[in-house]
């Protein structure tokens, strides 16, 4: 009898074979874990050494039903990644590395050790830029190679292959993409050498595949070797799929097995593109995975990767034969267990990855600054999270909680993101709770956004986490009902949990009465004029200037400081500046608005004072606790936890984090 998972997803499930030589490779399925830069935090590092956690954490996405993981690493170790696994014998656990391998091993899974150099995008200041050719990146100097430097990097490649075969490693997985040193050589963009190592497509091909024989020759048959090369560079005069076929072909009887993905960190606007935000397409490297393999002479698998995280347009991409297997990064961060419940026919309770980057960008909202300028410098962040999944990452350790003494009678007021997030996380430990929302809906803020293409995972996510309250037998929800503490007190909880949220802050601004508050926009576009002044350009202002805009409003936006989206991650950050300028927002910095009139919006700023026709002005400068409604509640029981904004103020992932946070602790 073939199982139902495997007569909707056949290409999916197909086993892949790879061999070499006498020796034959067999993953379980097409669906693979792809190198992503979470560093080690995401499976717990100590200094670079694998830790329990990391074991727990790696495994664990080969329990959920991927079919191969890899590890992040880098030569030399302390070049452009922090926190990154160390496969130096001085530094590296052998004894948990090896654990990780059996681990693994007894799920059928396999594991790659990522290989990769930083080039000119180290960014250490006491490590040297090395390159292609002399140039400067991001106002350092980066040394084009000669002959020596070549030699130490494959003596570096080597040596690591070494220790990756002594690890256990299945496979090791050689980073060609992304700006990454051997990208320098690969593009044009930044090989300009006139040697035998620039020009044609073989020339710059050259110094990569010499990194590459050396590993092979290390490894010989015994280990499987897959290389992330760039199939588009999308800059002008870059790298086209075309010329990726043409590497592949150079590559490929060294090589086992090449994914392909675009874009590049030479330029700071690429950024939401590497790794798509929410504002750009899914699967959008798959074009260029199927030029490749389609290309005459290519033998060996290809595979895609890129924001791929619907189970059916991923078989969609296999069956349509624009790749040979995929590649999941933040989707299986979100939900490790993304293949397993395929596989159970749980499609629905698959965690929605919301592409906000936090992953990936946590701890970059400063370092992209420099003066007036943007710059895509990092800064060390050790405290990277998945946003919807507080116990991926750094949060592994919070499974380390003990199980309650009893079963607590727990009561959540408020059912927007944070309280349902607190009901579950107190449910799932067995507590018994009901869960109060003044409205008709559950979401909170949440639902506000619904109606903007750019949030559609955010819709996507609410609407998942609803579903999980709502079949949880340990969670009684109950709307329309505004909870009160001498409800409460009547109950007689255990716990009491606090989510009423936050009110929109309203400035001091004469002729604020004439102004429209932003959240009451939502829903009510229809109503918003022609000409539109918004006053405060955060996250929100900025995507409700690009809602609008989209609608046909001529949107202005005032903001204070310098910066729009000042407090948002890298990514998002660079994708609100790019629509913003795509949908012609005009954009005030460094002014303030003195006064709200009938004609439109008086700012000032160094140029002077001068007024912006307006037919609808919209204030949007943040949100503050309800402090005196969550401060009912303060004694209503032994034990209150206050969640989410009416806590502080915050983003989604604060919402989340905390609410579950709450549950956890009872």
């Amino acid at each position: 009898m073939i199982p139902a998972y495997i007569k909707k997803y056949p290409k999916l499930f197909e086993p892949l074979t790879i061999r070499r030589g006498r020796t034959e490779f067999v993953f379980n399925n097409r669906v693979m874990m792809s190198p992503v830069g979470i560093c080690a935090t995401g499976g717990g590092a100590d200094n670079g050494r694998i830790n329990i956690f990391g074991v727990d954490y790696w495994t664990g996405i080969i329990r959920g039903g991927f079919s191969s993981v890899c590890l992040p690493m880098e030569i030399p170790s302390n070049g452009s990644h922090e926190g990154v696994f160390d496969l130096n014998p001085k530094k590296c656990n052998y004894m948990n590395m090896h654990l990780l391998q059996r681990s693994v091993h007894a799920y059928n899974g396999k594991t790659f050790a990522e290989l990769i150099h930083g080039g000119r995008c180290m960014t250490r200041p006491d490590v040297p830029l090395i390159g292609a050719s002399d140039s400067e990146y991001q106002g350092r100097h980066v040394k084009g190679m000669d002959a020596k430097d070549m030699q130490d990097i494959i003596d570096m490649c080597v040596d690591f292959a070494h220790q990756a075969r002594r690890a256990g490693f299945d496979g090791i997985m050689i980073h060609f993409a992304h700006g990454w040193l051997f990208h320098d050589f690969l593009s044009p963009l930044t090989n300009h050498r006139t040697d035998e190592f620039g020009g044609s497509v073989e020339n710059r091909c050259r110094f990569p595949l010499m990194a590459l024989k050396a590993v092979r020759e290390v490894v010989g048959d015994d280990l499987l070797i897959e290389l992330r090369l760039n199939g588009n560079d999308e800059m002008e005069g870059g790298i086209l799929p075309e010329d990726a076929a043409q590497q592949v072909l150079i590559f490929q009887d060294y090589a086992d097995m090449i994914h392909i993905t675009c874009s590049t960190r030479l330029d700071v606007t690429s950024r939401p593109r590497m790794t798509p935000t929410s504002f750009f397409p899914t699967e959008h490297n798959a074009y260029a995975s199927e030029i490749v393999k389609k290309t005459p002479g290519v033998r060996i698998p290809i595979g895609t990767v890129g924001a791929i995280g619907n189970p059916e347009r991923a078989e969609k991409l296999l069956e349509e034969g624009k790749a040979d297997y995929v590649l999941i990064a933040r989707a299986a961060i979100a939900d490790n267990e993304w293949v397993k419940k395929i596989k159970e026919g749980r499609e629905d309770d698959i965690r929605p990855c919301l592409r906000c980057n936090m992953c990936l960008d946590h701890g970059r909202r400063k370092s992209k600054i420099k003066g007036k300028e943007l710059v895509m410098a990092s800064e060390v962040s050790f405290d990277r999270m998945c946003a919807v999944n507080p116990l991926s990452m750094q949060a592994a350790s919070k499974k380390m909680f003990p199980a309650p003494e009893r079963r607590k009678k727990v009561v959540v007021v408020g059912g927007g993101v944070a309280g349902m997030n607190a009901a579950l996380s107190a449910a799932n430990r067995g507590h018994e709770v009901t869960l109060y929302e003044k409205s008709d809906k559950l979401g909170g803020q949440a639902l506000l956004s619904d109606g903007m293409w750019f949030k559609k995972e955010m819709k996507a996510y609410h609407e998942w986490l609803e579903r999980q309250v709502r079949k949880n037998p340990n969670i009684f929800v109950v709307l329309n009902t505004e909870a009160t503490p001498e409800m409460v007190s009547d109950i007689n909880p255990d716990a009491t949990i606090v989510a009423v949220g936050a009110k929109q802050i309203v400035p001091p601004i004469p002729g604020i009465e004439k102004a429209t508050m932003a959240f009451d926009v939502f829903g009510n576009e229809d109503k918003v004029g022609k000409k539109v002044v918004i006053i405060g350009g955060g996250d929100i202002g900025c995507e409700l200037s690009i809602h609008l805009s989209e609608r046909g409003h001529d949107c202005t936006v005032v903001e204070l400081t310098h910066f729009q989206a000042g407090n948002a991650e890298l990514s998002i950050r660079m994708s609100i500046l790019q629509f913003m300028e795509k949908d012609n927002v005009t954009t005030l910095l460094d002014t303030k608005a003195t006064e709200i009139t009938d004609e439109g919006v008086w700012v000032e700023n160094e140029e002077g004072r001068k007024l912006i026709p307006a037919d609808t002005v919209i204030v949007c400068v943040g949100t503050t606790p309800l402090t005196e409604e969550r401060d009912k509640f303060r004694h209503v029981t032994y034990e209150v936890i206050n969640i989410g904004d009416c806590k502080k103020a915050s983003n989604m992932q604060h919402a989340i984090e905390t609410g579950f946070d709450a549950g956890l602790i009872l």
